[in-house]
């Protein structure tokens, strides 16, 4: 079953305007990445594009791109910013991939439970079905967070010139799962709008990652970082690539 409530519109707005240094941050060692490996242009799939940030770079770089991502208020939004980008909604886990040369899931899109059938051994089926989709040679590029993400962390508050986000994190050790509870408020005319939400993250542990992805048929390199642009403590990426 999936979470239709996921990023919900205010959510989703303030991700996108308080958030989307990610993306963009990591955007030029992405590419560098890709170039790298010889991917220069041809289609890209986008796993959880988001508000379309990252699809943006790639449709610049001359790529074609097809978005994915759970919530409809973010692929609005992505729609909009690039036209000539292709997006979907729905889950990473049923969404039925295309012949692609590389295929990207960044800021820790695996880990959500939006989908409640996501697990380690679900991922698993993802992942080898991103292995027959690839061409020989295409990249798999990815983040996931580890035991530990957001360790002592209980809460935070962020905001924007017309929103503001308070985050309470719940630590469940023993299952190995992050909850954040988030509020938003979100300035509309004269008022701001208040929404909730809950999300939960499955952790996964780099090595099991790594022996996923081997056994599929990936070569396989952890990184902590996608060029210059560093992930945050307890995330680790992986560039996949189909051999």
């Amino acid at each position: 079953m999936m979470d239709s409530d996921a990023y919900a519109s205010d959510l989703a707005y303030v991700h996108d305007q308080g958030f989307g240094g990610f993306a963009s941050g990591a955007a030029p060692g992405l590419l560098d990445l890709l170039d790298q490996a010889g991917v220069k242009d041809g289609r890209v799939v986008d796993l959880g594009c988001g508000s379309g940030i990252w699809a943006g770079e790639l449709v610049e770089a001359g790529f074609q791109v097809v978005g994915v991502d759970i919530s409809p208020a973010m692929i609005e939004i992505a729609r909009h910013r690039v036209p000539d980008a292709e997006f979907h909604v729905g889950s990473f886990l049923q969404f039925c991939l295309p012949p692609c040369r590389a295929i990207t899931a960044l800021g820790e899109v695996f880990n959500y439970l939006f989908d409640s059938s996501n697990s380690l051994r679900s991922l698993q089926d993802a992942l080898s079905r991103a292995f027959d989709v690839l061409m020989p040679g295409g990249l798999l590029v990815f983040d996931v967070a580890e035991p530990g993400r957001c360790g002592g962390r209980k809460q935070a508050f962020i905001e924007g010139d017309d929103w503001a986000c308070l985050v309470e994190y719940q630590h469940d050790e023993s299952n190995q799962q992050l909850t954040r509870r988030i509020v938003t408020f979100r300035k509309v005319a004269d008022a701001y709008r208040r929404h909730e939400e809950t999300h939960r993250q499955q952790l996964f542990e780099e090595s099991s990652v790594t022996q996923m992805l081997q056994s599929i048929g990936f070569r396989v390199l952890p990184l902590r970082g996608y060029g210059g642009f560093a992930l945050a403590d307890g995330v680790v990426g992986f560039v996949a690539v189909k051999t």
